[in-house]
């Protein structure tokens, strides 16, 4: 059995996915034991990349395990001042 996951991704990291459509996301199939360090070398995102990292409206870390059908939202570092 696998999971199934919606990726919506923010700031520039769409840009590396040629037909990302930013209402729908991406759709994932992943083994059901993944982590969200198996699905960032999937999507082939580097984590010096990325900034905060969701499931369903909660923060995770990169060996948080995935749920079948959830809503992971992956953003970009925000700085400025």
């Amino acid at each position: 059995m696998s999971l199934r996951l919606t990726i919506k991704l923010y700031g520039t990291l769409s840009r590396s996915f040629d037909e990302y459509d930013h209402l729908s996301g991406l759709e994932a199939n992943l083994p059901e034991e993944a982590s969200i360090h198996d699905l960032l070398d999937y999507l082939n995102l580097s984590s010096e990349r990325l900034g905060m990292i969701y499931m369903d409206g909660k923060v995770l870390n990169k060996k948080s395990r995935l749920k079948d059908g959830a809503l992971i939202k992956i953003f970009q570092p925000i700085s400025g001042g």
